[in-house]
């Protein structure tokens, strides 16, 4: 209509204002550029995801943790050594054990009066001297022997005459002590003296002294005892048989130095071996009764 302005819709385009290929992109830009981000972010997401997950891992089992191990240094063997045998202890040897008597300290050795009258119960009334000193030849009445002859050294101590002999007795109405001394050239033969008569009495329970136109003696002898003193010594009870009577006796065997110390303790009256044990009392105390005498002895020498 004339006077109006045309709409510009209304207005015919020229060529020269025709939209061009740039007016489209600028355009649809934004659209292709928002579809971009999306796949961005879920690749992002993927890879997050992914990583998480971690697939390549699902087969692998965790690994296991190692012990740390400490190496123990193996310590070096010490050279062995073979120990020394320690070294026994050599005995002590008794009292007197070289002690050495001669013919004028011999009788020392003897058991006194006061001795017997305090150790010996049938001795407590007093005893009176039997046999003097110097009185008795060592060895065996002339023409007499011993059977078996292996069982001598029983009566006579030694085997063969001692440097030195001497014997005495003590006596009452009930009872007989008898005391031999021999001594020897010194301890070591007294010694080895000592050892044979042992042996002998051990192998000897019975033996008789035979004498040419009498009756002789026979003894029975119970198995020996060592002595509980300070001296080697032995003890035991013998039954004696002289010209048809038997009598109950104890006898013992002392080594002190160079002597050989015997006794023979005989019960007079005594039926048996109980009665006996009344009067001579228990063959221990007799042999400790005997031992203190000697060891008396041994100090007296100095």
């Amino acid at each position: 209509m004339a006077g109006t302005a045309p709409d510009p819709s209304d207005v015919p385009r020229t060529p020269g204002d025709a939209p061009t290929q740039d007016d489209f992109s600028s355009q649809r830009a934004p659209e292709p550029a928002r579809g971009r981000w999306w796949l961005v972010l879920l690749i992002v997401l993927a890879l997050v995801a992914v990583l998480v997950w971690r697939p390549w891992q699902a087969d692998e089992p965790a690994p296991v943790p190692t012990p740390e191990v400490t190496a123990t240094p193996t310590p070096t063997p010490s050279p062995s050594v073979t120990p020394s045998p320690s070294p026994t202890p050599s005995p002590v040897p008794p009292p007197g054990a070289d002690a050495v008597f001669d013919p004028t300290t011999a009788a020392t050795l003897f058991a006194t009066v006061a001795d017997l009258e305090g150790a010996v119960p049938g001795a407590s009334g007093g005893v009176t001297r039997g046999l003097e000193p110097g009185t008795r030849p060592w060895g065996l009445p002339e023409g007499a022997g011993i059977e078996p002859a292996s069982c001598t050294a029983a009566v006579t101590i030694v085997s063969a005459p001692p440097a030195h002999h001497d014997a005495t007795s003590w006596q009452n109405d009930e009872l007989t002590f008898e005391q031999d001394v021999v001594l020897l050239l010194d301890a070591a033969a007294a010694r080895a003296a000592f050892r044979a008569l042992v042996t002998t009495v051990d192998e000897c329970p019975q033996y008789a002294q035979v004498v040419p136109g009498a009756d002789g003696a026979r003894w029975t002898a119970e198995p020996a005892l060592e002595g509980q003193g300070v001296f080697p010594a032995i003890v035991h009870d013998v039954t004696a048989q002289v010209e048809g009577d038997t009598f109950q006796q104890t006898t013992g065997h002392v080594l002190v130095g160079n002597a050989i110390l015997t006794w023979t303790a005989t019960a007079l009256a005594a039926e048996d071996r109980a009665e006996a044990r009344v009067l001579l009392g228990p063959p221990a105390d007799l042999s400790q009764m005997v031992e203190r005498r000697a060891l008396a002895a041994v100090r007296g020498l100095g």
